[in-house]
């Protein structure tokens, strides 16, 4: 796990030397290009979003990089804490308060390249062996397209390990991480685009109200004055 303590923990108590809680923990997962480590530190096109938001809204935080099943689930749970980059379902919704959006992606069935499995739609897909990630949104999209048997691993690279050993016939997962896997070579392609999705910061029903708003705020600001859409390109 990583932990990353934000100075602004130090800056909004206003005088040097005082240690202070921070007001918002917020947790997420490697999950390429929206966050991921980089030299000791937590970056993505959603991470980034996410501190500039804490930044503008000068609101004190740590952040960890966990594993997703735990990161949502104590979101959910405890007051005061975030997950992302989340992606926004109508199973999800009512869980949490939502600060969006930071970005658009897409549901895909993927394949291992040059298999020749090519499901026309979602219920075409059923007859195959289809794996994804414990605690992801992709669990819930299955199961309301009549999925019966799952495959469930604990990250997204170990279900892509399955998917190249001929382990499972397809993996349901993101646009943006099918495009970060085919930047680091890995033999996979799209099969069938599912749906669109909005991925934004999910904040258990326990957090302030106050909290949401500047949160919220801030990040309409990034959107008018153009940052979001330079952090957005970095990433490109």
């Amino acid at each position: 796990m990583k932990f990353v303590t934000s100075v602004a923990t130090v800056f909004a108590l206003g005088f040097a030397g005082a240690v202070q809680a921070a007001d918002v923990t917020l947790l997420t997962e490697d999950y390429a290009p929206l966050n991921f480590e980089r030299d000791g530190q937590i970056v993505g096109l959603g991470a980034d979003q996410v501190f500039e938001i804490m930044s503008r809204a000068g609101i004190a935080y740590e952040a960890e990089l966990t594993q997703w099943s735990r990161a949502i689930g104590q979101a959910e749970r405890r007051p005061n804490t975030c997950v992302f980059s989340t992606t926004h379902t109508e199973e999800r919704d009512p869980k949490f308060q939502w600060v969006e959006p930071l970005a658009s992606d897409s549901t895909i069935l993927v394949r291992k390249a040059g298999s020749d499995i090519a499901p026309a739609t979602i219920e075409d897909a059923r007859s195959y062996r289809t794996g994804t990630q414990t605690g992801d949104y992709t669990v819930g999209v299955l199961e309301e397209a009549g999925f019966e048997s799952i495959d469930l691993a604990p990250t997204q690279s170990a279900t892509v390990k399955k998917l190249l050993q001929g382990r499972i016939d397809l993996m349901i997962t993101s646009g943006s991480f099918l495009e970060a896997a085919l930047a680091d070579g890995i033999e996979i392609e799209e099969a069938l685009v599912v749906s669109t999705t909005t991925m934004s910061l999910a904040c258990s029903l326990k957090t302030d109200e106050a909290l949401i708003a500047r949160m919220q705020d801030a990040l309409q600001s990034m959107i008018d004055d153009g940052t979001q859409a330079e952090i957005i390109a970095r990433y490109e």
